[in-house]
């Protein structure tokens, strides 16, 4: 099943905070695994080419964005788009909450 994808609140669509479409809501990734590897996935899904920046998926603009919709994310950096890889549903136990 296609998992859409969209990077929000940057300067073009291939920059900003991860987005996917889950259960017909759009929701941050804050998810353990969040790597180099998952980021080139990203990228080549949406056509951007090599990702210049992988950012803390954990970090305070994830805290900050719609809950969360992924707990786990592990990719090969070989897929040819993120639901190829290995995406566990669900609020990780890391991601911090707004205060």
């Amino acid at each position: 099943t296609a998992v859409p994808a969209r990077l929000w609140g940057g300067r073009s669509h291939c920059a900003g905070r991860l987005e996917l479409l889950f259960a017909g809501t759009w929701g941050s990734v804050c998810a353990e695994g969040w790597d180099p590897a998952a980021a080139r996935v990203l990228c080549r899904q949406l056509g951007c080419g090599r990702p210049r920046f992988v950012p803390v998926p954990c970090g305070p603009k994830a805290a900050s964005a719609p809950p969360a919709v992924l707990r786990r994310v592990l990719c090969t950096g070989q897929e040819l788009a993120l639901e190829h890889c290995d995406l566990q549903p669900g609020q990780p136990s890391s991601c911090p909450t707004e205060r």
